[in-house]
């Protein structure tokens, strides 16, 4: 009998992201405010409960990511079945994609929590989110937070995770350009040789006004270490602030380590705007908070 579940793997953006230290198991520590957005992928897990063996297969449509198991799907459903001690599986995961690959919007992060959650609604094992994220960290530093979503506090290699108050008041345009990419590993390189330190709103203060529910700090205080170090390679990606700043975002920042952008805005119909004129010349898309 073939058991079959569907689940939406929800972009997330960093409204605060610094990166503190690096770590001993080559690692870093990081300081961070993440937020789910409406634009998400959607994720298919396919149970076959009367074949036999062991076998893990993997769609992707048009898009040309690897169906192997270099995939973090792949990953994500051998680490949980691994957990469990599940030696006899035939599964097939299909992903439906529309967050940008490469994008710092945690696609695949988020394709990975959506197979796990997936996994444990189809085995019935109604297991701890902890426990979940626990296995979700042993495939990715931002799958613990896509296992949670949300607005939450990240911290450590992304394995400490605090639910925050409900970010609203806000649309969210993301937008990214197709001619530029960022190396992860570069990105984290530069960091690692910064000196000087940014003028920014502390970790601590922001995570209150969060909880707090001040907007204005919230969109002034958005903070992004990459942005500061990776901007001379990403013409592009501050074309795109600009254009979000000038069409009315009360932020626009840089997603993760690049090169995608997001901005606040407090319409719809200011989003909107801001998101044709876009999409132009880039990818854009008006997102809610999720």
């Amino acid at each position: 009998m073939l058991n079959k579940i569907s689940v939406n793997a929800y972009a997330k953006i960093n409204l605060y992201l610094d990166v503190v230290s690096k770590r001993s198991d080559g690692y870093h520590n990081i300081e961070s405010v993440m937020q789910s957005v409406s634009l998400c992928d959607r994720v298919t897990v396919t149970l076959d409960t009367d074949a036999a063996g062991q076998k893990i297969t993997q769609d992707f449509g048009e898009s040309d990511l690897p169906c192997d198991e270099t995939n973090l799907c792949y990953k994500a459903a051998k680490a949980y079945l691994d957990y469990f001690e599940i030696r006899d599986f035939v599964i097939h995961i299909s992903v439906e994609k529309n967050i940008p690959h490469a994008a710092g919007l945690a696609g695949g992060s988020s394709d990975a929590a959506a197979v796990i959650k997936a996994l444990d609604r189809l085995y019935d094992k109604n297991t701890d989110i902890e426990v979940l994220k626990e296995i979700g960290l042993k495939v990715g530093s931002d799958v613990p937070y896509c296992i949670e979503g949300g607005t939450c506090r990240v911290c450590g290699r992304g394995e400490t995770v605090s639910k925050l108050s409900p970010l609203d008041g806000f649309y969210v345009v993301i937008s990214k350009s197709e001619k530029e990419s960022v190396s992860t590993k570069e990105a984290y390189s530069r960091i690692d040789l910064k000196k000087e330190s940014d003028s920014k709103t502390s970790f601590e203060d922001y995570v209150c006004a969060v909880n707090e529910k001040d907007n204005d700090v919230i969109a002034s205080g958005v903070y992004n270490i990459f942005q500061s170090v990776m901007s001379d390679t990403l013409s592009d990606t501050s074309k795109i602030i600009e254009s979000m700043k000038k069409d009315g975002a009360r932020a626009a920042l840089m997603s993760g380590s690049g090169p995608s952008v997001f901005g606040l805005f407090e319409s719809r119909e200011v989003a909107e705007i801001a998101a044709r004129n876009l999409s132009k010349s880039y990818f854009a898309e008006v997102c809610t908070l999720v």
